[in-house]
């Protein structure tokens, strides 16, 4: 049974002050040109689950969960999906370890010094990547990816670079968030996330999600007018 896709346009600013004028440069474009790119996904984010979740799966689970990851991207024209947790508590760093033991051991992923210590990539041969990151905090990353940049040397950081710090290896902003849970409570996961993406929520568990949730998220976007953040008047 689908889990049911209720659409929801998450505007800067809503609690998130300090991120009021963050726009990605193809979100700007849309906007300042007043034309509605709909259909053309590039990224989709999926939160679902808590770490401690994450951390029970077996390699042959993690296997099978890119797989279906994967399958429903790519069936929406998806470029990147990235893996976020709902919310939860952080795992410790045995427990972390274990659970990267179990994704590595697929031998589908990679990891860059260039990206987060906690992300892991899948890439696959038809040139999706599935992206897989435990971070339940979404502040905490934004705040990391700062401390990384002003840490590295760089003077002035923008948008641009942040962007870069938190995404990669995507190199698109997030067109569609599919929430795993209620619609009255976003993840905690994302801040940056929720600037000018679509947001749908599917009212269903971490361990129940398939390629076909995915691909249905996928249509719901594809037949919407994109709103960049606003509302519907």
């Amino acid at each position: 049974m689908r889990g049911s896709c209720v659409p929801v346009s998450a505007p800067r600013g809503t609690g998130r002050g300090r991120l009021t004028n963050v726009v990605s440069v193809s979100d700007r474009r849309g906007r300042e040109s007043g034309q509605d790119p709909g259909g053309l996904l590039s990224h989709v984010v999926v939160a679902g689950g808590t770490p401690r979740e994450w951390a029970q799966m077996s390699t042959q689970h993690w296997r099978t969960r890119l797989d279906l990851l994967a399958a429903g991207g790519a069936a929406g024209g998806a470029r990147w999906v990235t893996l976020l947790p709902h919310g939860g508590d952080a795992l410790d760093a045995a427990a972390a370890a274990a659970m990267f033991e179990a994704l590595d051991g697929t031998g589908k992923v990679e990891w860059s010094e260039h990206w987060r210590p906690s992300r892991r990539a899948s890439r696959r041969d038809d040139g999706l990547t599935v992206i897989v990151d435990p971070s339940p905090d979404g502040h905490v990353r934004f705040a990391d990816a700062v401390a990384a940049l002003s840490s590295s040397g760089v003077v002035e950081v923008d948008e641009a670079m942040i962007s870069r710090a938190i995404l990669a290896p995507a190199g698109d902003e997030p067109d569609l968030v599919v929430v795993l849970g209620r619609p009255d409570m976003l993840p905690t996961s994302l801040v940056w996330e929720l600037a000018y993406s679509e947001l749908v929520f599917l009212d269903l568990a971490w361990e129940s999600l398939n390629a076909g949730h995915l691909e249905s998220a996928i249509d719901d976007f594809n037949r919407r007018h994109r709103r960049f953040g606003g509302l519907d008047s």
